[in-house]
């Protein structure tokens, strides 16, 4: 008797397990399946439904960011006549002199296209000192990375003056 039940215990818990495993097989993986595909289709639909209000946003991120470059002066011209627009209009308004401008020294190092764009004014400290912040506060040239100022002696008129080479540097 006990064997009898003990194999009756053993198949039935085989019967149980082979019924379990066989819902598994052909109704609960499938349901699993579509279930992922449903949230998939689901953030899908939730993002076409976002794409008008993003083409909004990024319509007023495109006319925000037209207006900066508005206010920082910048034209569609080469950004080298720009520079010596901006460097001659506070020349004239700071009384200073340009000594020198020179064209970009373009360099390529990994890809990256650096141009360095360098010039000499002549004036008072406070002038360059001012014609300085406003090329870093005002425009966006690029950033200065070097400043050299010479104080040199003029022998004939006896007076010193005091220049500056500015180096801009700008990653393209």
């Amino acid at each position: 008797m006990w064997k009898s039940l003990k194999n009756k215990n053993t198949l039935l818990l085989f019967g149980f397990s082979l019924a379990i495993f066989l819902c598994y097989k052909l109704a609960i993986s499938k349901t699993l399946i579509l279930r992922k595909e449903y949230q998939r289709l689901s953030q899908e639909e939730q993002l076409f439904r976002n794409v008008p209000q993003q083409l909004a946003l990024l319509s007023k991120k495109e006319s925000h960011l037209d207006s900066l470059l508005q206010q920082l002066n910048l034209n569609n011209t080469s950004l080298e006549n720009d520079l010596l627009r901006m460097v001659n209009h506070e020349v004239a308004k700071n009384d200073l002199k340009v000594i020198d401008f020179n064209p970009p020294h373009v360099s390529e190092i990994n890809g990256t296209l650096t141009k360095t764009y360098n010039f000499t004014l002549r004036g008072p400290f406070t002038s360059l000192i001012r014609l300085i912040h406003t090329l870093e506060q005002q425009y966006s040239f690029g950033q200065i990375t070097h400043l050299d100022f010479t104080k040199q002696k003029n022998y004939r008129s006896r007076k010193d003056y005091l220049e500056v080479t500015v180096f801009i540097q700008r990653l393209e």
